[in-house]
C-alpha cells in the first residue's frame, strides 16, 4: 500500500500519511520515524471514532481536518473503517491534497476488489474450520481532578513539547499525560512525567533541551 501514499509526500507542506485500519491497525506508513507506529494508531482510533460521529450527522462528510498550532492532520475515509489521514504543515495546500485523496481513493477500492476476488478464490479450494477471536474490553478509565494551576502548567510544557517533536507533540503528550494523571495527578510525580516525555522524544540532546525549555514553568508552578 505504500505506492499509495508515497505520491502525497511531492506535495508541498505534506510531511506524510498513513493508512489506518480499525480491525488491523496502521497498515502503511510514510512518515518520518519520529512519528512512531503506536502513537499513529491512536491517532488513527481517534479519526475513526470522529467519522463516526461525524457520518451521524453529514451523510456527504468525506475529510476531517484537525488544526493544531504546529501541524494540520487531514483524514479521508477510503471504505468503511479504513482511513488515510496526512501530517501536514500549516501552509499546505488543501486543495491538491483533497484532489489527490480522491484518486487515491479511487485506486484503493479497485486494489481492494483485486485483493477480495482472490481471496474468495482461495477459499472456494480450500475450506478451513473458523476460529472466532474474542476481544477484551478495556477497563474503564480512572478520573482524576486536576487543579487549574497544574492544567496551565501542562499547558505550558505541552507547548514547549511542539518545539521539540513539532506536530506529533499534542498526541505524545496528550497520551502520556493521561496515563500519568491515572496514577495520581500531584505536582510531586511531575519528575515522573518529565521523565515519560523524554523517552518518548527518544534522543538525549533534545531531551536536555525540553528540560531547559519547561524549567521556568516547573520552578514558578
Amino acid at each position: 500500500m505504500m505506492h499509495l501514499i508515497d505520491e502525497l509526500k511531492v506535495i508541498p507542506g505534506v510531511i506524510g500519511a498513513c493508512i489506518f485500519s480499525s480491525q488491523e491497525g496502521l497498515k502503511a506508513t510514510n512518515l518520518p520515524v519520529i512519528f512512531k507506529p503506536e502513537r499513529l494508531n491512536v491517532v488513527g482510533k481517534h479519526l475513526t471514532k470522529l467519522y463516526a460521529a461525524g457520518r451521524m450527522s453529514f451523510d456527504d462528510l468525506t475529510d476531517i481536518t484537525l488544526n493544531y498550532d504546529e501541524s494540520v492532520v487531514v483524514a479521508r475515509e477510503l471504505e468503511r473503517n479504513t482511513l488515510i489521514f496526512a501530517i501536514c504543515d500549516p501552509s499546505f495546500n488543501h486543495n491538491l491534497l483533497s484532489m489527490s485523496f480522491n484518486l487515491l481513493q479511487e485506486e484503493f477500492k479497485g486494489d481492494a476488489f483485486s485483493s477480495a476476488t482472490a481471496a474468495e478464490t482461495e477459499a472456494s479450494s480450500v475450506q478451513a474450520p473458523a476460529v472466532k477471536k474474542l476481544s477484551q474490553q478495556p477497563a474503564a478509565k480512572v478520573q482524576q481532578e486536576i487543579s487549574a494551576d497544574l492544567k496551565g502548567l501542562l499547558a505550558e510544557m505541552k507547548g514547549a513539547l511542539a518545539k521539540i517533536l513539532g506536530p506529533m507533540a499534542e498526541f505524545v503528550f496528550d497520551e502520556v499525560t493521561e496515563e500519568w494523571i491515572e496514577a495520581g495527578a500531584d505536582f510531586s510525580r511531575i519528575d515522573n512525567l518529565v521523565e515519560k516525555i523524554n523517552g518518548e522524544i527518544g534522543d538525549a540532546r533534545k531531551a536536555e533541551e525540553y528540560r531547559q525549555l519547561i524549567a521556568p514553568a516547573l520552578k514558578n508552578y
